[in-house]
Formats: C-alpha cells, sequence, structure tokens
C-alpha cells in the first residue's frame, strides 16, 4: 500500500476536499470537512479499498493521514 494513494483515496471520500491538498501530515481532525458523515466515508473507503475494518476507538487514537495509513498497514 502506497502513502500517496492512500492521500488520494481520502481526498475522494471527503465531500469538499480539492485533490492534491493533503499530506501525511495534515491533522484531519482540523479539515473543515471532516464531520460524523466524513468519518462515516473515511471508514467505507478503508473497508471498500483495502478490505480491513477499524472502530471509532481505534481512529481517536490518530491525528494525522499518515497515522490512520499506519493502522491501516498494520491490519493488512
Amino acid at each position: 500500500m502506497e502513502i500517496q494513494k492512500f492521500i488520494r483515496n481520502f481526498e475522494n471520500a471527503i465531500e469538499g476536499i480539492q485533490l492534491n491538498s493533503l499530506t501525511v501530515d495534515t491533522n484531519y481532525h482540523t479539515l473543515s470537512q471532516w464531520d460524523s458523515l466524513g468519518l462515516l466515508c473515511l471508514l467505507a473507503m478503508i473497508d471498500c479499498e483495502y478490505n480491513v475494518q477499524i472502530s471509532g476507538m481505534e481512529l481517536k487514537h490518530c491525528t494525522t493521514l499518515g497515522d490512520i495509513f499506519n493502522l491501516v498497514q498494520s491490519k493488512l
């Protein structure tokens, strides 16, 4: 799994995020588009693209997109 592809998938999953605007260090909690619908879209994207299920509690410990990537990577 490649981090840049993961970030593009995140950008596509969350409505209103401009493509190529995020980095591995982006704190996704600070994005104006981040809300409960964004959370559901992220979980669905991870399940669909990577066949990995993560819980809200696991995601709560993540701050950056790199953290989410590492979490998903650890479950592959």
